[in-house]
């Protein structure tokens, strides 16, 4: 394990998702080709890729994150672990894996996910890297399902897959997933409407997500705008002319349960979230981002607050449109870095 002490790194979160489907009987769709995406597990597996985990006062709980990544059926040639917290535990927590030479360890002060993710992918040595989140487990067939999207079509630079929920109790709280019930190419913004894929289970290409200026250290947790940089990611890899792909048989096992308090706050930082990224979009002249984001305020916020609300159902999720609301507002009084569609830092501005 090489560990590496320094100033730069950031606690970021995502938005969260949560959508209902089956994975029974799923069947490849792919939006811009016929032909099923099959390849074999040795050309995938000759293809060296990185995978990164960006941790924040989580303690022990990337342990079993660690033994899961390290027993997947194609290897890794390196894990990058970016350490954010505020106490050793984690590095502690990582002791028995110390003689693995894949295990990179960095610790870093600046808080955001998004600079986090980015200094994880300065640091990666290979230009596929596969990153998940510390409190899950993956399937062992896990980076093979990217590697195969990203060795197929040269024109994808984000993939994505299912997130899974470990068993939990439902009556007391609810854990943030994400169902692909079919493979798919996004290609355009319209399309967008179809992808929701969430950070738990994400690969990238290094090489061009850092062209885009990589994560903007903005959103998510940590960040000014709290959440939906995976959301930013997908927005600004499809405005930049990149493709987008979801694979159905990719997954990972989220142990990241709430309870509905803990929730109402998630939900709340998501919506103003998504409110920041598509208005920042709009501010930079994308027609099809108004139009997704009328599509959030509706589906998302207001119809299901003004449904609950007929029904006399709890909780009606009218704070929902206050803090979508908010997100765009804020949004707009923001600088925006139009080349790489990010948000500036006050100090830039």
């Amino acid at each position: 394990m090489s560990i590496q002490e320094t100033q730069s790194s950031h606690s970021v979160n995502r938005g969260h998702e949560i959508v209902e489907a089956k994975l029974d009987g799923a069947e490849p769709n792919l939006l811009d080709s016929a032909t099923p995406l099959v390849l074999s597990s040795t050309s995938a597996g000759s293809v060296p890729f990185s995978v990164l985990i960006c941790t924040c006062n989580r303690g022990a709980s990337i342990v079993e994150t660690v033994k899961s990544i390290f027993a997947t059926h194609i290897s890794c040639a390196e894990l990058i672990i970016v350490d954010q917290s505020d106490t050793h535990s984690t590095k502690c927590a990582l002791a028995p894996f110390c003689d693995d030479p894949r295990l990179r360890y960095i610790r870093s002060n600046v808080k955001g996910k998004g600079a986090a993710l980015n200094r994880g992918l300065k640091e990666a040595r290979h230009n596929i890297v596969a990153i998940t989140d510390d409190d899950v487990t993956v399937d062992p067939e896990w980076p093979q399902r990217h590697l195969e999207a990203f060795a197929r079509y040269p024109k994808i630079v984000l993939t994505y897959g299912n997130v899974l929920p470990v068993e939990f109790d439902a009556s007391a709280g609810f854990i943030p997933t994400y169902y692909v019930t079919r493979d798919r190419m996004i290609t355009n913004l319209w399309q967008k409407f179809l992808a929701r894929g969430i950070g738990a289970n994400t690969a990238v290409r290094r090489d061009a997500i850092l062209e885009l200026g990589g994560f903007d250290p903005m959103l998510g947790p940590g960040g000014h705008f709290k959440s939906c940089i995976d959301i930013d990611m997908t927005v600004r890899c499809i405005i930049s002319g990149h493709h987008v792909y979801e694979a159905h048989n990719s997954k990972v096992y989220h142990d990241g349960f709430r309870n509905w308090e803990q929730g109402k706050t998630l939900i709340r930082n998501a919506f103003y979230g998504i409110g920041a990224t598509y208005i920042k979009a709009v501010k930079c002249g994308s027609f099809a981002a108004l139009v997704l984001l009328l599509w959030e305020l509706l589906a998302y916020a207001l119809f299901p607050a003004l449904y609950a609300t007929l029904l006399n159902r709890p909780p009606r999720g009218w704070n929902r449109i206050v803090y979508f609301l908010r997100g765009v507002w804020d949004g707009l009084h923001y600088p925006v870095d139009r080349k790489h569609l990010l948000y500036k830092i006050k100090s830039e501005s």
